[in-house]
């Protein structure tokens, strides 16, 4: 089963700037990548659920401009005991294959296999929130 990412939100911030707001629903199992850029979770932001319609909802990307950096996507709502970060795909960086990384509150990556073993309280985590800050001008 592959990861669920639906746009929640779009709002504007200081600087000509836009957040973007999506919540993940993870996949049954994770696979541990262990060097950055390497899933983890694939997330793709081009074919994010998009149910309540909000206007130009994609990330800039090549050739209209470059991609989000590593710096501009903050995680909330990860359950008790995790952190995780999103970063730019290391091979073939394109807005369908960010890597999401977890790791466990001691700063070390889950391990490969399925949620329910590796991170029970990751199972049920319906509210991880994804926030992307990228230029106006994409938009």
């Amino acid at each position: 089963m592959a990861n669920i990412l639906t746009l929640i939100d779009k709002q504007r911030a200081i600087g000509n700037k836009v957040i973007f707001r999506f919540k993940v629903v993870l996949s049954g199992s994770y696979a541990q990548g262990g060097a950055i850029g390497v899933p983890g979770e694939t997330l793709s932001f081009n074919t994010a659920l998009n149910p309540n319609y909000i206007a130009r909802p994609k990330l800039p990307g090549a050739p209209a401009g470059k991609l989000p950096a590593n710096a501009d996507f903050l995680l909330r709502n990860l359950p008790a005991g995790f952190d995780g970060r999103v970063e730019q795909n290391a091979t073939l960086p394109t807005q369908a294959n960010y890597a999401l990384r977890l790791f466990s509150s001691g700063g070390t990556e889950i391990s490969t296999g399925a949620y329910s073993s590796v991170g029970a309280t990751l199972v049920d985590a319906t509210g991880i929130t994804i926030e992307v800050t990228v230029p106006a001008r994409y938009n």
